[in-house]
């Protein structure tokens, strides 16, 4: 069970509190505290992610993220693609160097999964397919 005062944030039951003539009574009782001005907190609703859960006193609410949260989360996207992308560059710098040595073509020696993936990383990254920046369907690496 959960409780708060007004303009706080519900938390566990406090080991102790303060009464209005100044004294603290340590470890107290639901009716001490009902009876001193705290409030038992309504059941936290269930909710999935990329939703938040908010208290605005005196309920929980759950809302959608708002554009701070959008823009963080697609910030951490162009961040991992920008990782994995940079994880792969030594197959193409490997690539070239054998092509360029070999006299073939970049593609003779870069499989065709590595252009595909990589590809499919600059997408995400540029947002090409309209995503959902809380649902990315991330490429698998080429083995």
């Amino acid at each position: 069970m959960l409780y708060y005062k007004a303009g706080t944030i519900p938390n566990s039951k406090p080991q102790r509190i303060r009464l209005p003539d100044g004294t603290t009574i340590t470890d107290p009782t639901h009716d001490q505290l009902i009876d001193n001005g705290w409030y038992v907190a309504p059941d936290m609703p269930s909710y999935t992610h990329p939703n938040v859960l908010e208290w605005q006193d005196p309920n929980w609410v759950v809302r959608g993220p708002n554009q701070q949260e959008v823009e963080a989360s697609w910030e951490s996207i162009k961040r991992r693609c920008e990782e994995l992308l940079a994880a792969t560059d030594y197959k193409v710098i490997k690539a070239v160097e054998a092509a360029v040595a070999n006299g073939t073509s970049l593609s003779d020696e870069l499989p065709a999964a590595y252009i595909t993936y990589r590809q499919a990383l600059r997408d995400i990254y540029n947002n090409v397919n309209n995503l959902d920046p809380f649902n990315i369907e991330w490429p698998v690496l080429p083995t």
